[in-house]
């Protein structure tokens, strides 16, 4: 008798212990679209930046139902999500460059578009490293790529 009642707590306990955190990549975009339902037809609700954090609730084939750091919920491709880093980055500034501002790219070299221009003394949280470039996250929220010579600590 008294393992019914049991298994009916676990049965109604939320699974959030179970939830998996990943990061939104990079897109070709520069967005992932969180969704009101698990496909391309349902209602986008906001569009989330490469580097944000989403813990998974649960998956319906591609479609993962994630829920933000914000409480916000929704429904993303995991396509476009990945693991990444679960410590809190340090924070960087953009050093004082020749021409007065720091490009953010899409991508790790100068071939890539650029995003925005920083400047001297703007906050950064660095998120990744290939090589020179850093892939950072503006203190606007831009998430982007920049030389590594041009952003202190």
């Amino acid at each position: 008798m008294r393992l019914v009642p049991l298994i009916l707590v676990l049965l109604l306990s939320p699974v959030g212990a179970l939830a998996q955190t990943l990061y939104v990549k990079q897109t070709e975009e520069g967005y992932l679209n969180l969704r009101s339902g698990p496909g391309t037809v349902h209602d986008v609700l906001l569009r989330l930046s490469p580097g944000d954090r989403v813990d998974i609730e649960e998956t319906l084939g591609i479609w993962a139902h994630v829920r933000l750091p914000s409480g916000q919920r929704g429904w993303v491709s995991s396509s476009y999500l990945e693991r990444g880093a679960a410590e809190v980055p340090a924070i960087r500034f953009v050093a004082p460059t020749t021409v007065g501002y720091l490009n953010l790219r899409a991508g790790p070299g100068t071939g890539h578009a650029v995003l925005r221009r920083m400047y001297p003394g703007d906050r950064l949280a660095p998120l990744e490293r290939r090589g020179d470039w850093l892939r950072v996250r503006h203190v606007s929220g831009a998430v982007g790529w920049a030389h590594g010579d041009y952003i202190t600590g």
